[in-house]
């Protein structure tokens, strides 16, 4: 799992979305490796992450799928290329990738959306946005395509809109293409 730094509420994404994905995984008896950005602990108010993996060190075929949360960060917050490219070597490989909200961009730059079917925070128009371009946007809600789940509502887009939090449904569709891949 990657968590990316700057998220605008830390203690609600580690607490309803990274906490849940975490604990959701582990119950289906997977262990959980987490990077963050600069391999630092994610301290908010009330919860803390600390890294398991440095980013540098995550190797692709050590793990059964790959998880981005979206953890809300600021607009323009920079995703490390390293991490579009270990998305870029699952999904080569094969491996289950899911993408909450922001994160589904990170899996449009290692071309995981081309020829499927996808959820997002919005409609994407492709000629401003190239990375999307091949994929289908179906809506808000949750999307299975293969080996790729997406979600367009983490929680604290759930909170903003008062639309179902996605993390929940995205993490059964991961651990769905977890047990058919494995």
């Amino acid at each position: 799992m990657f968590v990316t730094e700057g998220s605008r509420d830390l203690d609600l994404m580690l607490e309803q979305e990274v906490g849940v994905m975490r604990r959701m995984l582990e119950e289906a008896g997977y262990r959980v490796d987490i990077a963050t950005t600069g391999d630092a602990p994610l301290v908010g108010e009330q919860f803390a992450l600390e890294p398991t993996v440095a980013l540098a060190d995550v190797e692709v075929g050590r793990y059964a799928g790959v998880v981005l949360p979206c953890m809300a960060p600021a607009p323009g917050t920079a995703t490390p290329a390293a991490v579009d490219e270990i998305v870029r070597k699952a999904l080569a490989a094969g491996k289950p990738v899911a993408a909450s909200r922001g994160s589904v961009a990170t899996l449009a730059r290692a071309g995981g959306l081309a020829g499927r079917d996808f959820a997002y925070a919005s409609p994407v128009d492709p000629a401003r946005r190239p990375e999307f371009a091949g994929g289908r946007y179906q809506g808000t809600g949750t999307v299975r395509a293969g080996q790729v789940s997406t979600t367009g509502i983490c929680p604290l887009a759930a909170r903003e809109t008062g639309a179902a939090d996605g993390t929940a449904s995205l993490m059964e569709n991961f651990i769905g293409s977890l047990a058919d891949s494995g």
